[in-house]
């Protein structure tokens, strides 16, 4: 294996889910869903954190999720990150970041959803990221309006797999926008740089900003709450390689509104997914 891309959801569906059959006879059945998961301070105090993610399933599992969840359906995801992009009608590249889904475990009862959650401590969902693969540019680290220090770079992964038709391996990288926050984005800029191999934990993020021609923007991020530096020799220092993000750390915009407020579009950097190398080049 290359490197990790994994991700894990549970949510709530937003939309009766539509099967579709693609020319290979193939399901396909996109699903939307809506994540309440719980963020902690620092100092111990905990809020919802409210973002909105579509996964793709096929074959067998779309059948099932098509069939058997609608509005309001509670289901787990866990799958891989995948990008698409397409030129826009303006000719600029668009992107849209989804999980494919492979694997799904429906939670909702039957016979009908418990009462609606009233905690201010336990969660009903999950939003989850790990990421193992190559740091695509140096780190750039640089302070928001209110003096806090944020720090984004891409990640690379890729996947090798064997097609069915032509019984030949297969190979295609995916680029990863990633945001770390405080005392973890200084830590990481000080330490790894471009080419380097990590392992990261974090949450995904939607966010959508205006610009000053007044275009609607919108990009995808993983906010980094641990990093760990691979390939090194054993650290003398238990924690030498290995840095976790303040509980703290700010939590941006989703494109609803129901999400938690963000920072301003100014303060929190737009990463592109070109990379300042290509695949072939990547160490891995």
């Amino acid at each position: 294996m290359y490197a990790l891309n994994r991700s894990k959801f549970i949510g709530y569906v937003t939309e009766k889910p539509e099967i579709r059959t693609i020319p290979s006879g193939m399901e396909v059945c996109d699903v939307n869903i809506r994540v309440i998961s719980r963020v902690t301070k620092e100092d111990g105090s905990s809020f919802n954190s409210t973002s909105f993610h579509t996964a793709t399933f096929w074959g067998g599992i779309a059948k099932t999720v098509g069939s058997y969840t609608d509005v309001g359906s509670q289901i787990y995801i866990e799958g891989r990150l995948k990008t698409d992009s397409w030129q826009g009608d303006d000719g600029k590249a668009r992107y849209k970041t989804k999980v494919i889904a492979e694997d799904l475990i429906l939670l909702s009862r039957r016979d009908g959803d418990y009462p609606a959650l009233q905690s201010a401590v336990i969660g009903t969902g999950l939003n989850e990221v790990e990421l193992i693969g190559n740091i695509t540019k140096d780190i750039d680290l640089r302070e928001t309006t209110a003096g806090q220090s944020v720090a984004s770079t891409s990640v690379a992964t890729n996947r090798k797999w064997k097609n069915r038709q032509t019984n030949e391996f297969q190979e295609e990288t995916e680029f990863h926008n990633i945001v770390l926050w405080g005392d973890l984005a200084k830590e990481a800029a000080n330490t790894v740089s471009k080419g380097a191999k990590v392992y990261l934990k974090g949450r995904l993020q939607n966010r959508s900003w205006e610009t000053p021609e007044g275009e609607k923007r919108y990009t995808t991020e993983v906010i980094v709450e641990s990093i760990s530096a691979l390939g090194h020799e054993a650290p003398l220092a238990m924690n030498a390689d290995t840095f976790s993000a303040p509980a703290s750390a700010p939590v941006a915009q989703s494109s609803s509104v129901e999400s938690t407020p963000a920072p301003s579009a100014e303060d929190i950097p737009t990463i592109s997914y070109e990379s300042d190398i290509k695949p072939e080049d990547l160490p891995f």
